[in-house]
């Protein structure tokens, strides 16, 4: 499957690392040792070797809910290769916390972590003070909460200490400060990993004895692997998502 590919090409094997992977959807997984079947059901667990096993949960609404509110709400914005990025401008007009406006973004049938088709969105706190801005800024953070929700579930499993987040989404800058933010992990942006391909690459190496380790796989055809770019966080930014959470809006 693609998604154990994707950490192992991602350089997100190690214990108590999380490979965080957007783009129309998403996925947050860890690699441990042994099966793990979760006893709330939440998570998902398979093979990635017969000593690695990727854990994890994935959602349907990811990027998606972004481009759903682009369309709704700023129609004004030419399609094209820049609408994306108009978009999340738009969204940078609004501040951290959306002035109290949260969005709950099940526009499709949910995956991780509730496993419910029956989930509905909605905007919440919504007031005549809130702009085209703060709706789709809010589709962002609401992503990035439910992101998180599967980051905190992984915990019971092993502690995540980082997390390296790689896929489309992140080619924006606000899209990675709000995810690093919301998760509250060090997080870093793994901009040059192949992911999926890499690592399927990486794990034919490994299988056919050429490499010493899994781990050590994927840096053997790319060193870069291992690298990748801190993500910054504002004290604002850092402020706002832990009341957010605070308030119970990081869980479903």
């Amino acid at each position: 499957a693609d998604g154990p590919l994707g950490n192992l090409g991602t350089g997100a094997t190690a214990r108590g690392v999380a490979g965080l992977s957007l783009g129309t959807s998403g996925a947050v997984r860890t690699v441990v040792p042994e099966p793990y079947a979760d006893p709330e059901g939440r998570l998902f667990s398979y093979a990635l070797t017969a000593d690695a096993w990727v854990v994890g949960g994935a959602v349907s609404n990811g990027g998606a809910v972004v481009r759903w509110a682009g369309e709704m709400f700023a129609s004004h914005i030419e399609p094209g290769a820049r609408r994306d990025t108009e978009l999340l401008a738009l969204a940078e007009e609004a501040p951290p916390g959306c002035d109290g406006l949260v969005m709950r973004p099940y526009l499709l049938p949910e995956r991780a972590p509730l496993w419910d088709p029956q989930l509905r969105g909605a905007y919440v706190g919504l007031t005549h003070r809130h702009t085209r801005g703060h709706l789709v800024r809010a589709g962002v953070e609401g992503v990035a909460l439910r992101l998180a929700e599967i980051v905190r579930d992984l915990d019971r499993v092993h502690p995540v200490g980082a997390v390296r987040i790689t896929g489309g989404a992140f080619r924006s800058a606000l899209w990675r400060r709000v995810v690093a933010a919301v998760v509250d992990r060090p997080t870093v942006f793994a901009s040059g990993a192949e992911g999926s391909a890499l690592g399927a690459a990486a794990l034919g190496l490994y299988a056919l004895g050429r490499a010493p380790s899994l781990d050590a796989a994927p840096v053997l055809l790319d060193p870069s692997t291992a690298e990748g770019e801190p993500v910054p966080v504002t004290d604002a930014e850092a402020a706002a998502y832990r009341d957010l959470r605070s308030r119970g809006w990081g869980t479903p």
